[in-house]
């Protein structure tokens, strides 16, 4: 703790009636936004067109979120004016290329003794029984210095509060700038990068789980605009989880891009990779189809790169020799920008940017090999496993991809189209909800009886290696039971229609068998 009641000197007291800015009342509604460090860097014109493309993506994000306001740029810093502060301070940490941001507190006239004597007013009483500092900071035409600021405001706020240079509990700021003096105690961080878009298009592989998500960000977060490719393994369910993700990513952090979702089914590819090649070599067979549908969709979509979540080490196709293999695949640079991270800090980065409470309940389908997998390939031995493969399977899949439009999706995208099966696939689990005496009258064949408060109490007990269809007798009460599996991670549908619906395509079946 550092006193320095004896080396600061407070002014004389003078009688004045000079009063504080008319602009301090506009004070509640303004924001200091400093541009990151980083960009800070940069050479003229480089710097400029980056604050653009930042300053344009913050007007979206504001916009976005129904935030009224105004922007302008003064002397390196953008001053921020919305009536609604609270919300706005709540987007401000999510724009990439953002370094930091203070809610001004007051402004006044850019001298001395006005800083001093407003600065007094505001903070005396906030100060008063804690250590604080006094940090001020000049841009542009000097009248005065940082120093004798923070002198003299430190002395005027002394009386009853401890100097402390190192470890303040409130420090007192004061940035002068654009003829104004702006004054405030809180500065808080930003997301800093760069801002997506500046560096080109990338594709990333996404499938849901913590690590893609996270390895999405980190590009975003770097400059690059980002697109995503789901290869799904998993059904229409899990297809919906992964939307979840990927739109939750996009809408916090994807300001100023309009991304995209491709999404393959591959059960065609997994089946022929089944079919050929030895079970200990699909899983790194798998990787390299993933790998060249991105490159397929990459190059009509004029992506640079592709990016996945692989960690050296998570899983037994990531090892230094599998990787080895799988990049041979590919003709564009694959980055892996959690490759030296373990899965903690994956998490907790996931957990930082939003998308841990949906991945977290997500079953990704990527591992396709009932065996031990191999886990030392060579691009030779491997190449030796595709001889029998057919690529026209491959490229068929990508041709057939749905394009999904991520900034047009809506809640009810997100929930409708993936509640209801006109089908019931084998193997799958079917559970019946009807009245008991209705039951023993008629039901699915092998359909199992449930009650449906009975199953809210505990689906979480049922196999999520199972596909489930539910069906009840008016059809109303299965899709709030399938979401609600679906939300846990179950691939649940509910049958859609009422039990007459059930029964006529049981019939058809049946006459078909």
């Amino acid at each position: 703790m550092i006193d320095q009641k004896a080396s600061i000197v407070a002014p004389p007291a003078k009688k004045t009636t000079e009063v504080v800015s008319p602009e301090a009342d506009k004070a509640a509604n303004l924001t200091i936004i400093r541009i990151g460090g980083e960009m800070t860097t940069k050479a003229p014109r480089t710097r400029q067109r980056y604050q653009q493309a930042m300053r344009r993506n913050l007007v979206e994000a504001l916009n976005r979120n129904g935030i009224a306001h105004s922007l302008d740029m003064v002397d390196a810093r953008l001053l921020l004016r919305t009536e609604d502060r609270p919300a706005a301070l709540g987007v401000l940490p999510r724009v990439f290329g953002l370094g930091s941001f203070s809610p001004v507190e007051a402004i006044t006239d850019a001298t001395v003794e006005a800083i001093v004597r407003t600065g007094r007013e505001i903070f005396a009483d906030k100060v008063k029984g804690k250590r604080y500092a006094v940090r001020c900071k000049r841009i542009g035409p000097r009248t005065f210095s940082a120093l004798d600021v923070e002198r003299q405001l430190g002395a005027a706020l002394n009386d009853g509060a401890t100097v402390d240079l190192t470890n303040p509990e409130i420090t007192v700021r004061a940035e002068v700038f654009g003829g104004h003096a702006y004054l405030f105690a809180g500065r808080n961080i930003g997301a800093s990068g760069l801002p997506p878009g500046i560096h080109g298009r990338t594709l990333a592989l996404i499938s849901g789980g913590f690590d893609s998500a996270v390895a999405a960000w980190r590009l975003m977060r770097r400059g690059a605009a980002v697109d995503f490719l789901f290869c799904n393994l998993g059904g229409l369910a899990y297809e919906r989880q992964l939307l979840q993700v990927t739109k939750v990513l996009t809408e916090a952090w994807g300001f100023g891009e309009h991304p995209r979702l491709y999404v393959v089914d591959f059960t065609e590819p997994v089946a022929d990779i089944q079919a050929h090649a030895r079970p200990a070599y699909w899983q790194v067979v798998l990787k390299r189809y993933f790998y060249r549908a991105a490159c397929q969709i990459a190059a009509e979509t004029g992506a640079e790169a592709i990016i996945t979540g692989e960690a050296l080490g998570q899983v037994s196709s990531q090892t230094l020799a599998n990787l080895r293999a799988i990049d041979g695949a590919s003709n564009l640079p694959v980055y892996r920008p959690l490759i030296g991270l373990d899965k903690q800090e994956i998490v907790d980065q996931a957990r930082h940017i939003g998308t841990a409470p949906l991945s977290e309940k997500v079953k990704e389908y990527c591992a396709i090999s009932p065996k031990r997998p191999v886990t030392a390939a060579t691009p030779e031995k491997v190449d030796a496993q595709e001889v029998d493969l057919d690529p026209a399977i491959l490229i068929a899949a990508v041709c057939a991809r749905r394009d999904i439009d991520l900034d047009k999706l809506t809640a009810i995208d997100l929930r409708a189209p993936y509640l209801f099966a006109d089908d019931i696939p084998a193997g799958a689990v079917v559970l019946d909800f009807q009245p008991q005496h209705m039951f023993d009258s008629w039901h699915v064949p092998g359909a199992s009886n449930r009650d449906p408060a009975a199953l809210v109490e505990n689906y979480r007990k049922l196999d999520k290696d199972k596909t489930y269809i539910l069906y009840c007798t008016f059809g109303t009460q299965t899709p709030v039971l399938a979401e609600l599996m679906q939300q846990a991670g179950f691939d649940a549908y509910a049958f859609r229609g009422g039990i007459s619906r059930v029964r006529r395509y049981a019939d058809a079946e049946a006459l078909n068998a």
